[in-house]
């Protein structure tokens, strides 16, 4: 049975209240949430009405066309061009933002034709855009107008201000369809601060054709994820080295947070609660000793995986050096992308004690307080919330993060076959939680967090140093009671 969450309050509340207001939200109802969007639950489309800076009073006609765009063809309504509204806009994407930016800027570029828009194109590493955003922040940065964010970042420019505030301008009738995720930041951050590309979530991937070559099933348990590792793993020419490993995952600080965080829910621990009061957490000590295992014990992962990011672990999946791989949702369209749908499918994460939970998150548009241009950037911003925009953001992300979308079957159809996770979509969507993120803390929360649990991967220190530890590091920047 799908449960909703209350009805959005529309009111500025403070950091502790928005933590308090989250942890009622719970886990649990913010999933049932997700899946009913996934499934297809909800009422009608939202459409965002054309909205002017200017006040001008002009008519708007409707007419329909077909337009060819990368996720899949659709009848959309034309707008006429703003011509009265004209200036600069700067965008900040990071790499992995390049497709869906240059796509909707196109579509803005055709209705506001005197708006030049210029679109930086940030790194390509998670470390750099922590540098860049982090530094921007502080410095009150003026040259960028709308940035590329993800719930981190969203979180702690929501509590510093430094993003617009952007309830007044989006309709009450959009923000009633946002899917509970989408709905579950809106009252951790206090109100709406981004505008979402779509929802996702991390999963499990594997090599389908290695498995029926092996003749071995996806693991369902941990035990099962070690036993069938342990098959997977092997020395395939016979000069002493392991070529192929059963598991991968991603191991440098930032990315460490989530591969850890993964297995602390699926064992039922709670990432505020590492060791309180100097005495580690037995599902926090359990969770740790596991990812810890996989590598010294069952030997099952690449030694050195605190030094493994995204490109390594992907580049051992596609060529068949891991069995298994740990990452986002996104991976399942680049799996496409390489041809490799048949050989590269999803499957929910090997379940601990308290089942297989993978992180659930969003990436969207911020728009920079400080910015020169910042009517030009709630005037862009608020036209990606369009449902056709939507649906092409939605594409590079992963699901849409409007559930009237989910209604429409063929483009629904066409995210799957786009996108191999998709193929499990419903499933997934299920055991998706968001992470505790302590607004005004989030980024260095994040971080440290990694930082800790790494000298416990490389075996420096102990299971139970290394949470005592993060323990202690993260006690000053959550929220005080």
């Amino acid at each position: 049975m799908v449960h909703e969450i209350s009805p959005l309050k529309k009111k500025k509340i403070s950091r502790r209240e928005a933590l308090s207001t989250a942890a009622k939200v719970g886990i649990g109802v913010v999933v049932s949430g997700v899946v009913a969007g996934v499934a297809g639950y909800l009422a009608g489309s939202a459409t965002v009405a054309p909205k002017t800076i200017v006040s001008t009073v002009e008519r708007t006609k409707t007419v329909t066309r077909t337009v060819t765009a990368t996720t899949t063809a659709m009848t959309v309504t034309t707008y006429p061009a703003k011509t009265a509204i004209a200036g600069e806009l700067n965008i900040y994407t990071p790499a992995w933002g390049y497709e869906g930016t240059d796509e909707a800027v196109k579509l803005f570029q055709k209705e506001y034709p005197n708006v030049k828009v210029n679109v930086i194109r940030g790194p390509s590493t998670w470390d750099e855009h922590v540098t860049r955003t982090t530094v921007w922040m502080r410095e009150k940065y003026s040259g960028v107008d709308v940035l590329y964010q993800d719930d981190v970042f969203t979180t702690d420019g929501a509590a510093a201000g430094a993003w617009e505030k952007l309830d007044d301008y989006v309709p009450k009738s959009v923000v009633n369809d946002f899917t509970d995720l989408t709905r579950h930041f809106i009252e951790l951050h206090g109100g709406i601060y981004r505008i979402p590309w779509g929802q996702g979530g991390s999963c499990l991937y594997y090599r389908k054709d290695i498995f029926e070559e092996e003749g071995q099933t996806v693991p369902k348990t941990w035990d099962e994820l070690v036993e069938v590792g342990k098959i997977l793993t092997a020395d395939l020419d016979g000069d002493g080295k392991i070529d192929r490993y059963g598991y991968v995952t991603q191991g440098t600080p930032g990315e460490l947070y989530n591969t850890y965080n993964e297995f602390l829910h699926q064992a039922g621990g709670d990432e505020w609660k590492l060791a309180p009061g100097g005495v580690p957490d037995p599902k926090a000590k359990e969770a740790l000793q596991f990812l810890v295992d996989l590598e010294f014990k069952h030997k099952i992962m690449p030694p050195g995986i605190t030094s493994v990011g995204y490109t390594e672990s992907r580049a051992m999946l596609k060529e068949g050096k891991a069995a298994m791989l740990r990452d986002w949702g996104s991976t399942g369209r680049r799996a496409v992308e390489w041809g490799m749908a048949d050989k590269i499918r999803p499957a929910l994460f090997p379940a601990g004690d308290a089942g297989h939970w993978g992180v659930g998150h969003e990436w969207g548009w911020v728009v920079n307080k400080y910015g020169k241009n910042k009517d030009i950037a709630i005037e862009f911003v608020i036209f990606c919330l369009r449902p056709e925009v939507q649906k092409i953001l939605a594409y590079w992300y992963q699901l849409p993060a409007l559930k009237s979308l989910y209604k429409d079957k063929e483009y629904m159809e066409s995210l799957q076959k786009k996108n191999v996770a998709n193929t499990l979509a419903e499933e997934l969507a299920k055991w998706w939680f968001p992470r505790k993120l302590p607004p005004g803390h989030s980024t260095e929360y994040h971080e440290v967090i990694g930082r800790e649990l790494t000298p416990a991967l490389t075996g420096e220190i102990s299971v139970d140093e290394a949470l005592i530890r993060t323990q202690k590091a993260i006690d000053p920047l959550l929220p005080k009671k």
